[in-house]
């Protein structure tokens, strides 16, 4: 597993707008991913804050551990590594499909999964583990695959999902979500690529879906906003919300009764249209509408 500019990026600015980092937890032991050009790019960045420490040469190298750049990056007094067995040198040893003690409840102010909870069976246990591990303030940081992940991992993960687990009836709040291109087997080796803001589907009331050619990593950072019991609530996807909520309206027969006429001149074209053309033009309005050109999903991170 590695942290990567884009992974850095999200936690820098996180840490600039006043987010402490004094004690972090990172799932699994993290090596550092940077290409050169992305390393210049973060040294200036560290330029700004006047009395960045210089880093050895060694500390730097692709593959490198990375604690000592977060300390130094980051101002982090402390980074532990949780694993489920020790032999990379993890201090905490723990099975993340079964729920982590409470010594560790609110103990650290960022925890960090770069790629390990599409690993774990149990996804509900394991993500609940890394917000109950995270103090009230916290943040929690990931970076795990969204597309073209196949066999990768048990699963490959939806926006949707983290804005209904992140959410304020589990006392949190999603700061951003975003989406970068990558390359596989190894997204390490992708260069500074475009990220892009990803909109919640509750918001935007439709499905927000991606269809791509390359892999795509989806980053996710979410604050603690206070303790709470998680998931009293099941998460339920929010476009069928929306549609059982619009189920009881009593207005519903009536908007059904619309729907069923023809309510425009391309339903009217589309009805004298051969099927085929018909359907490839149906297909090719639906890749439009789920790529990253869909502006009404997708924004581009500056």
């Amino acid at each position: 597993m590695g942290i990567g500019f884009h992974d850095l990026r999200l936690m820098w600015n996180a840490h600039q707008a006043g987010a402490s980092f004094e004690r972090m937890l990172t799932i699994g032991r993290q090596s550092l991913c940077l290409h050169p050009e992305e390393l210049e790019r973060l040294a200036a960045w560290m330029r700004t804050r006047g009395n960045a420490p210089e880093l050895p040469g060694e500390q730097l190298a692709f593959g490198a551990p990375a604690e000592s750049f977060l300390r130094a990056f980051l101002g982090a007094s402390t980074v532990e590594a949780l694993d489920y067995s020790a032999y990379e040198g993890a201090q905490h040893i723990q099975d993340m499909n079964e729920p982590v003690p409470q010594t560790m409840a609110g103990r650290f102010d960022v925890v960090f999964d770069g790629g390990a909870l599409e690993h774990i069976f149990n996804f509900p246990i394991a993500v609940a583990n890394l917000m109950r591990m995270t103090k009230v303030g916290g943040r929690v940081f990931m970076s795990t695959p969204a597309n073209n992940f196949f066999g990768h991992g048990f699963y490959q993960f939806s926006p949707e999902l983290m804005f209904r687990v992140f959410a304020p009836e589990n006392g949190f709040e999603i700061r951003t979500v975003q989406v970068l291109e990558t390359r596989y087997p190894s997204p390490e080796l992708t260069r500074n690529r475009i990220a892009y803001e990803v909109a919640d589907p509750a918001e935007v009331h439709c499905r927000v879906g991606l269809l791509t050619r390359r892999p795509v990593l989806m980053l996710v950072e979410a604050r603690k906003l206070e303790h709470k019991p998680l998931f009293a609530r099941t998460p339920l996807q929010s476009d069928y919300v929306t549609e059982w909520s619009a189920a009881q309206r009593p207005d519903r027969r009536a908007t059904q009764a619309h729907r069923s006429q023809p309510r425009t001149w391309r339903n009217r074209v589309s009805a004298l249209m051969p099927r085929s053309l018909r359907v490839m033009l149906i297909g090719w309005a639906q890749q439009r509408r789920y790529s990253l050109a869909n502006r009404d999903f997708y924004r581009k991170v500056p």
